[in-house]
C-alpha cells in the first residue's frame, strides 16, 4: 500500500505542474489615450472613437468620455491599432507582452479625403451636362 501511494504522488507531482502551466496563459493589455491636438496645442478630448485592434486577436472598442480606452486578456504579439472619428484617423503598432501592460499615446489626424466614382454618379453627371448644353443654347 505505502509503495502504491508512493506511486501516485510522484505521478501527481509530475504531472499538476504541466496542468498549471498550461491552463495559466499569461496575456497583456494595452491602455491608450486618444486625443487630437486642438487650436491652442492642447490634447482635446476624444469620446466615442472607434477602436480595431488587429493582430493575433482581432476586437473592436470604443474610447470612453475621457478619450481613453483599455483591451485586457491579450496573447503576447505584435497589434495594429486602428482609430477612427469623424474627419479623423489614427494607425499605429503596438507590442503586448504576457504580463504587462502597454500604455499607447494615440493621436488622431485629419484623415485622408477618398473619392468615389460610381457608374450611376457617372451617368447623373453626363445628364447634368448634356442638360446643360441644351439650355445654355436655348
Amino acid at each position: 500500500m505505502r509503495e502504491w501511494v508512493t506511486y501516485v504522488v510522484s505521478i501527481l507531482l509530475f504531472v499538476l505542474p504541466a496542468f498549471a502551466r498550461s491552463g495559466s496563459t499569461a496575456s497583456g493589455s494595452i491602455r491608450a489615450d486618444v486625443f487630437t491636438k486642438g487650436t491652442n496645442g492642447e490634447p482635446a478630448v476624444l469620446p466615442g472613437v472607434f477602436i480595431v485592434l488587429h493582430g493575433p486577436i482581432t476586437t473592436e472598442t470604443e474610447s470612453d468620455g475621457q478619450r481613453a480606452f483599455a483591451i485586457d486578456v491579450l496573447p503576447s504579439g505584435t497589434y495594429q491599432i486602428e482609430a477612427n472619428a469623424p474627419s479623423l484617423y489614427a494607425a499605429l503598432a503596438v507590442e503586448v507582452s504576457a504580463g504587462t501592460s502597454s500604455t499607447v499615446p494615440v493621436e488622431m489626424n485629419v484623415g485622408a479625403v477618398t473619392g468615389t466614382t460610381s457608374p450611376q454618379l457617372t451617368g447623373l453627371k453626363a445628364i447634368d451636362c448634356a442638360f446643360s448644353r441644351k439650355v445654355h443654347h436655348a
